[in-house]
């Protein structure tokens, strides 16, 4: 390691140490070194062990090195560009536009490492970007546009399913619980509608 990386690392407060380890973990997580990964989220658990990101990142690498049967040992042509394209689109930090085009190849032989490792990658850059935006789980949503209105911004219906749950008085973890979801595609839900403005935050 340079001298110079040294020096900035030991100019890092401990939220950034933490941020870096979390980020490293991610780009090594998504190139396949899933034991390199492991190890820099273990040393977050050192610095903060209750940090869930680190825990969560954990459970789905161990998740990922158990064996299990695959549909193909092969990565074939279409899954081969697919996997460049969302390389492409991550290299320029468009993330939900990767997450889209790795959805949207519906048959597409996930059982590929590296295509699973790429998934995996961009819910995990996109999960910070959606607690960035929603903030404070605790926080209480609100209401801003009335539901007649709703149609306009062309959600999905489980948008309009944690909308129903919006009641002035329940936080934004407890609407992640009661809503049933997987916690990113509810985080991503309710960072949308916090995005374009239906929901805000009480004041």
């Amino acid at each position: 390691m340079g001298q110079s990386n040294v020096s900035q690392q030991s100019n890092e407060s401990k939220q950034e140490r933490i941020a870096r380890l979390l980020r490293e973990g991610l780009d090594h997580y998504g190139v396949g070194e899933v034991s390199e990964a492991i190890l820099l989220w273990r040393e977050v658990l050192l610095l903060d062990p209750d940090d869930e990101h680190a825990r969560d990142y954990i459970k789905t690498a161990d998740r990922r090195n158990d064996p299990r049967p695959l549909k193909s040992e092969r990565t074939d042509g279409a899954v081969l560009a697919l996997l460049n394209e969302a390389r492409q689109l991550i290299a320029k930090d468009e993330f939900q536009a990767a997450l889209d085009l790795i959805v949207s190849a519906g048959e597409a032989d996930l059982s590929s490492l590296e295509l699973e490792a790429t998934a995996e990658l961009v819910r995990s850059h996109l999960h910070l970007q959606y607690l960035g935006i929603v903030g404070d789980l605790s926080a209480i949503p609100v209401l801003r546009e009335a539901p007649n209105d709703l149609t306009r911004f062309n959600l999905p219906s489980e948008a309009g399913f944690i909308l129903s749950l919006v009641d002035g008085g329940t936080s934004i973890g407890q609407l992640m619980s009661l809503s049933g979801m997987d916690a990113f595609e509810a985080l991503r839900l309710i960072g949308a509608l916090l995005d374009t403005g239906i929901v805000g935050m009480e004041e």
